[in-house]
């Protein structure tokens, strides 16, 4: 059942309902390294994901410009069917105009460019956003989870973790002109929040 902060139901999966391979990061840490050839198993700590999978190894094969990796792995259907998945996804660079080259994947679909790529509910492979015809779970944000997102996002900007209304602390460091611009937004923000809830109290008959 909806409601405030609940955000909308149904629709087509996003880009956070299953799992990621995000090629800058992995680059990053060094899972995949131009020059050298590799292995290794690739695992995920987020536990909200709907894909029933335990981990994907891989081989890397980079040289400088271009290359491949292999995924294999064993996905774990509904009702307790298993696919085995085992294939090759193709790398390219493209130059930088201040130097140097990009790395991006190219979609085992669509042949297209792409620094992520997805593995949804339901997919047997990793493919881009726009193979898998996925959202962004911030379009299915109510105006309410948008406002509660925003207010957060200032507060944490300050450091502080507490909830809407709670006290914020200067930061140490922090020009007094600079917290009193950020108190501002943060309070700009927290009343469009209030209001909402206000506004949704009043729909079920409550009175605050």
């Amino acid at each position: 059942m909806g409601g405030y902060g609940s955000g909308r139901r149904g629709g087509r999966p996003t880009t956070d309902d299953g799992l990621t391979l995000d090629l800058p990061r992995l680059l990053k840490q060094r899972n995949f390294v131009p020059g050298r050839v590799l292995t290794g198993t690739l695992t995920w700590t987020n536990t909200r994901t709907a894909v029933r999978i335990g981990s994907i190894g891989f081989e890397s094969h980079l040289d400088r410009e271009t290359g491949r990796i292999r995924l294999h792995y064993t996905i774990t259907r509904q009702g307790g069917e298993t696919h085995l998945s085992d294939y090759w996804i193709q790398l390219e660079t493209t130059s930088q105009p201040l130097g140097g080259r990009r790395w991006w994947f190219l979609c085992p679909k669509l042949g297209t460019r792409a620094a992520k790529l997805y593995l949804p509910p339901g997919a047997l492979t990793f493919a881009s956003r726009k193979a898998h015809r996925l959202g962004y779970r911030s379009q299915r944000e109510t105006l309410q989870d948008r406002a509660l997102s925003r207010a957060f996002k200032l507060r944490h900007r300050l450091g502080a973790d507490g909830g809407i209304g709670d006290p914020i602390q200067k930061p140490k460091g922090m020009r007094w002109a600079t917290f009193e611009r950020e108190m501002d937004r943060v309070c700009d923000a927290e009343t469009i929040c209030n209001a909402n809830l206000v506004a949704f109290a009043r729909k079920l008959g409550l009175s605050i």
